[in-house]
């Protein structure tokens, strides 16, 4: 027998296998970020929620005065609950490409991107959630004193640094005033 034809035999049964393997891990990636993505949007709906409808199922956000909108595919839409939670955006008004929202102190981001790696899947184009965290250190010299210090955590890109923790960010605010997150960054 033939010794090209024996590992052509072999090899093709393995190949089949590890193909099959990666299709799989493919499709539990796909689940993985659409969960992830979901799960996101629930806590939007948990600590930013909307007059009516759930973020899960905005297919835009638009700036309209001094509110924020969410459009639904059906054409509806719905504002925040609490209106006074949208405090700036990026972009133009009827495409923002980033809405920040604040609830006790505490800001929130969206970013959206139709290209990246998440908005290009998502109904919205919701690339990124990031939640602003105050943390306050001691910092001991002769007396201790505290020094707050701000970091960003994304929901969506778990594990990339991110920039907003070394860079300000301007924003026009929904008066349209300038709105900027001064980083003060201290870990």
């Amino acid at each position: 027998m033939n010794m090209s034809i024996i590992k052509s035999n072999q090899i093709q049964p393995n190949l089949n296998s590890l193909i099959a393997e990666e299709v799989l891990a493919v499709a539990q990636v796909n689940v993985a970020e659409h969960e992830k993505i979901a799960n996101a949007k629930q806590f939007l709906d948990r600590l930013f929620p909307l007059n009516s409808g759930s973020h899960q199922d905005v297919s835009s956000y638009v700036v309209y005065y001094q509110h924020l909108l969410a459009f639904f595919a059906d054409g509806s839409h719905s504002g925040l609950r609490q209106p006074k939670q949208f405090v700036a955006f990026n972009g133009t008004k009827d495409a923002p490409c980033a809405i920040v929202l604040q609830d006790l102190g505490c800001h929130v981001e969206l970013s959206f991107d139709r290209n990246g790696m998440i908005g290009a899947r998502d109904v919205a184009n919701l690339e990124d959630i990031q939640i602003e965290t105050s943390l306050n250190m001691v910092v001991g010299t002769q007396e201790s004193r505290s020094a707050a210090s701000r970091h960003w955590l994304s929901l969506l890109h778990a594990g990339m640094s991110s920039a907003n923790d070394t860079q300000d960010k301007l924003f026009t605010a929904k008066d349209g005033s300038d709105y900027s997150l001064k980083s003060i960054v201290n870990l």
